[in-house]
Order: structure tokens, then C-alpha cells, then sequence
């Protein structure tokens, strides 16, 4: 019951049976591969065997050289997540969408807190 042995929450822990009521919601697969196929390297390539694709792959498809730019700036940000650890270890773990909705749910603080219930501060 409420206060009897059971251990806390009549529902369980994350409220077990409840649909839509659990503490993180269904998980999606995650997909953290396509930044490394873009620098064309395996998920347990060193920093110096990233570094070495990026500058190839760099010259290779720099607009200045005839290469597209999109594809340019694809690479590039795949070389700028996964050589920062920080940032490839989030990667590894939330993928390229968790990346750009703001580290997996991760921080945002106060100002994203109120921008979601006023409409108020927050980030633009």
C-alpha cells in the first residue's frame, strides 16, 4: 500500500503500468553511425585516425576545390563532434537529433524552464 514494506510509489518505481507515465518515455533507437561513415572511420577510430580522414576527406570535397558545399559542412561537423570527447560521448550515447535538441534533455536550466511555461526567456 501507501505506507506499508512495498518500497515507495504504489505504481512502482517509474510508475510501472501507467502508459506515457515512465521517467524517460519509450526509447527510440538512436542512430550514432552517420558521422562516422561521413569521416569514413570505425565507432572505435582514435582521435588521430579522425583527425587523418577529416583533413583528407577535407581537401577532397572543399568547395574551393570543386566540392560541394553541403556535403563540406557535413563533414565538418562530424569531425567537430567527434573529436571533442565530450561531444562524441553524447553522440555515442543520444545521437545527432539528441545533439540538436540540446544534449538528450540534459541542462537548459531556468531560462528553459520558464520560455515553457510563459513563453518568456529561454533561448531564441
Amino acid at each position: 500500500m501507501f505506507f506499508g514494506g512495498g518500497g515507495g510509489f504504489p505504481f512502482g518505481d517509474d510508475f510501472g503500468g501507467m502508459p506515457g507515465m515512465g521517467r524517460r518515455g519509450p526509447q527510440k533507437p538512436v542512430d550514432n553511425t552517420r558521422y562516422y561513415k561521413l569521416l569514413e572511420v570505425e565507432k572505435t577510430a582514435t582521435f588521430d585516425e579522425i583527425k587523418k580522414s577529416y583533413r583528407k576527406l577535407a581537401l577532397k570535397h572543399h568547395p574551393d576545390r570543386g566540392g560541394d558545399k553541403e556535403l563540406f559542412q557535413e563533414i565538418s561537423n562530424a569531425y567537430e563532434v567527434l573529436s571533442d570527447t565530450d561531444k562524441r560521448d553524447l553522440y555515442d550515447k543520444v545521437g545527432e537529433e539528441g545533439l540538436k535538441e540540446g544534449a538528450g534533455g540534459r541542462g537548459g536550466g531556468m531560462d528553459d524552464i520558464l520560455s515553457q511555461m510563459f513563453g518568456m526567456g529561454g533561448r531564441g
